[in-house]
């Protein structure tokens, strides 16, 4: 007899559900509330994207607790100091799994709190923008484990190129980002690299998303950035001054 199987998703992707196999989480609880032998314990039960850390545990703990011992979670997420991120809610990747030099895996894992980057969701399916963003994520993990954890020096990361190609839609379900890192130039000052990203899903490519990025020694990065700074804002100063003398002119 086959196995009951299950998949739980995020409420933002109520489009997806189908009430038979993927629940959103509030239908997923409300059954778990009114049916005390819900899930079977021999039932498989899949966690999707869109689902709180806080949820997430509660869930293990619960499936648990109900005696369901073939529960899929998402793996942990990748540290903050790799991901050059604040808040751990914004992280949209999976601790780095080095599979040789220069090669990497993670797991997309996306929370309910990412609005700002799916401010647009159907309902149905993961908006390009995340995975854009987690490929962005992937980028910097790779080159911080490859390159600045080891060097001499510290390293900022310029970035160059964003390329980015969609062949299907990316569900609320697992998804797996393949990272790998092509060197093109290295010197004292600088180190030039293509990181290329392929994103799929159950075995299908979703996506191919490139960047390119300079790694840069960082107070040579620090000096030139402050530079432009102060150029922008010399050029805006004199923008608003070139408008105000157009205004007295007309006048």
């Amino acid at each position: 007899m086959t196995a009951p199987f299950y998949i739980i998703v995020g409420d933002d992707y109520r489009g997806f559900s189908d009430e038979d196999k993927a629940f959103v989480l509030s239908d997923f609880y409300e059954k778990m509330l009114k049916n005390q032998g819900w899930p079977e314990t021999n039932a498989k039960v899949v966690l999707g994207q869109g689902v709180s850390y806080h949820d997430r545990e509660f869930l293990s703990h619960t499936l648990k607790k109900r005696g369901v011992d073939n529960f899929y979670p998402l793996p942990e997420v990748a540290p903050l100091d790799v991901t050059h991120k604040r808040s751990q809610e914004n992280v949209l990747i999976s601790k780095p799994e080095k599979f040789s030099q220069y090669r990497y895996r993670f797991d997309l894992s996306i929370t309910d709190k990412v609005d700002r980057l799916s401010d647009h969701v159907t309902g149905k399916h993961v908006g390009a923008m995340l995975l854009m963003e987690a490929s962005r994520q992937a980028t910097i993990a790779v080159l911080e484990d490859e390159y600045c954890s080891t060097a001499e020096v510290d390293y900022g990361l310029i970035l160059d190129r964003f390329d980015s190609q969609f062949n299907g839609y990316l569900f609320p379900l697992p998804c797996t980002l393949d990272t790998s890192i092509e060197e093109l130039r290295s010197s004292s000052k600088n180190i030039t690299v293509i990181v290329k990203t392929t994103v799929s899903q159950c075995g299908t490519v979703i996506a191919n998303i490139n960047l390119d990025v300079t790694l840069c020694i960082t107070k040579v990065l620090d000096k030139i950035e402050a530079r432009k700074a102060q150029g922008v804002v010399k050029d805006l100063e004199q923008s608003f001054a070139q408008s105000d003398a157009q205004q007295l002119h007309i006048a």
